[in-house]
């Protein structure tokens, strides 16, 4: 199975979870009171500089925010590259911390970066419900970059997983 293949494989699961979650979040128990799907507290920071790029972002915002699945913030960095901090700068930190931090770095249309950083410490054995909203993010991510940046989180990699751990001890994730 070639990695063109897997990636549409995953696509195709991603936006099939996401249709069933946005199926759940419709179900009602009764007339009043409507099921709630668990929402993840998503930090989003934009380090792309071209148009093209932030019109990815921006297609990628409005994206997430469709789900109803995530609640998320955008913040922008100015000097990010693939494996600079862009959180090492900030004095403000959140008052709740986040569950997942999305970073798209800069260099995305130029080649320098094809990689797109999902940080969390959410697993799919533990948060089972929390990570499928992140598997539909991942999708979402991989078919707005599609051929410049794919998607890679702690499952995959190990460096957001290192992240997660600087991160929770900062105070930016749980």
């Amino acid at each position: 199975m070639n990695r063109q293949t897997r990636r549409i494989g995953w696509l195709c699961t991603a936006l099939l979870i996401g249709l069933s979650l946005a199926g759940v979040a419709q179900v009602t128990h009764d007339e009043n009171v409507r099921e709630q799907v668990p929402v993840v507290k998503l930090l989003l920071i934009d380090g792309t500089k071209t148009f093209a790029s932030t019109a990815r972002v921006g297609a990628l915002a409005g994206a997430i925010r469709s789900t109803g699945l995530v609640d998320f913030t955008v913040r922008f960095s100015d000097e990010m590259c693939l494996f600079n901090d862009p959180l090492a700068c900030e004095a403000d930190l959140p008052t709740t911390p986040y569950d997942v931090v999305v970073i798209i770095p800069r260099g995305i249309d130029d080649a320098s970066a094809d990689i797109i950083w999902i940080v969390t410490n959410i697993s799919p054995w533990t948060h089972s419900e929390s990570w499928l909203a992140i598997v539909v993010v991942q999708g979402m991510i991989d078919q707005i970059f599609a051929g410049l940046a794919t998607a890679v989180d702690p499952s995959i990699d190990l460096w957001p997983a290192f992240a997660a751990s600087l991160y929770q001890t900062q105070g930016w994730l749980r």
